[in-house]
């Protein structure tokens, strides 16, 4: 005869095991998403880490990508499959994922290999249809136009010129919000703005220029912004580094003059500063740079899209070049104290630029 008592010991035994391992498997689950919620999205403008994809150490060099206008042609293919090549930890863009499509449907094909790494910006074609954007930021997953997000001792900003940017602005709010509050964090060395249109435009839309201008460029020097990158114009450029109250910000002599673009019929009023040669004497050697006072501004808009003609040329630029599809690579060495960045043209991936600079 069986023992009935027995039997029923071992049934709660095995009640008990079974509820302990439901209690495991619960308790397991919750702490890989605590995990991702540290790691991740925290605060209304998508404020994230990438942190968890390198390793913490700052003993370890890494590559970062920035570029925009993309488009969706052989050049862009050529771009991705150059920025796969050297295998970055991170690529920001600088907007115009697409232009003149239905759907992202090829950009989302050919940027697939890369996605993961990519941190984007939005751009005027991105926005052109409502259609288009809201599938554009589904596939990048963003909750917001603007944001920032930290990897390893970098802080950027990723600041959309395409949605309202002036003071007051919510926009305008995030952004200085968020540069006081970094200002305080002993982590961070280095603080790089990637963004569509540019502060410093040599084609188009003179008159957002200086609206961006006037509205951050004193907030970026207030917070010492090391770099800030966009695109727009479809070609290559580098600055010096610019101060707001440098000459060529706020000159004491200007000429008027009318800009024509060929290609899109349209005039631009462009007021041209004068003697403005201080610049170029203050940094004799413009490739390199030790804790330079000033932001250096970079135009990338070379990932695809048609290459422009440069309408103005000023000598507050170290380089202008329209010549050659590519992108930026900036490498961060020397223990997270110096970046490296040179332009890494399609052609036989030969550099057109490089420039360092230390903290």
């Amino acid at each position: 005869m069986l023992n009935s008592g027995n039997n029923n010991s071992f049934f709660c035994y095995s009640i008990e095991n079974i509820n302990n391992n439901i209690k495991i498997l619960v308790i397991s689950f919750l702490l890989i998403l605590f995990s991702f919620y540290l790691n991740n999205v925290i605060v209304y403008g998508q404020n994230s880490d990438f942190s968890q994809f390198i390793n913490d150490s700052k003993d370890d060099d890494l590559n970062i990508v920035a570029v925009g206008d993309f488009y969706c042609n052989d050049e862009t293919e050529d771009t991705i499959k150059n920025i796969i090549a050297i295998n970055p930890e991170l690529i920001i863009t600088t907007g115009d994922h697409v232009k003149d499509v239905g759907s992202i449907k090829c950009w989302a094909e050919m940027s697939q290999p890369i996605k993961n790494k990519m941190k984007i910006a939005i751009g005027n074609h991105d926005i052109e249809f409502q259609k288009i954007y809201k599938q554009l930021v589904k596939y990048h997953n963003l909750t917001s136009p603007y944001y920032s997000h930290d990897f390893r001792n970098i802080h950027f900003i990723s600041l959309s010129t395409e949605h309202p940017f002036e003071e007051g602005s919510k926009q305008y709010e995030f952004i200085k919000n968020d540069l006081e509050k970094i200002s305080k964090n002993q982590a961070i060395d280095w603080i790089i703005v990637h963004q569509h249109k540019p502060l410093y435009s040599t084609r188009n839309d003179f008159d957002i220029a200086e609206d961006l201008r006037d509205t951050y460029h004193p907030l970026f020097e207030k917070y010492n912004v090391d770099l800030v990158i966009s695109s727009h114009n479809q070609y290559y450029e580098r600055t010096y580094p610019l101060t707001n109250d440098s000459e060529i910000y706020k000159p004491d002599k200007v000429e008027t003059v009318t800009i024509y673009d060929n290609e899109t019929d349209l005039e631009w009023i462009y007021t041209k500063p004068l003697e403005n040669n201080s610049i170029a004497q203050d940094y004799p050697n413009p490739n390199y740079y030790h804790n330079p006072n000033g932001t250096i501004f970079l135009t990338v808009g070379t990932a695809g899209d048609e290459l422009k003609e440069i309408l103005v040329t000023e000598n507050y630029y170290v380089i202008q070049n329209s010549d050659n599809f590519g992108f930026l690579n900036l490498k961060l060495e020397n223990n997270g104290t110096k970046i490296i960045g040179e332009f890494h043209s399609n052609k036989d991936d030969k550099i057109t630029d490089h420039f360092e600079i230390k903290k």
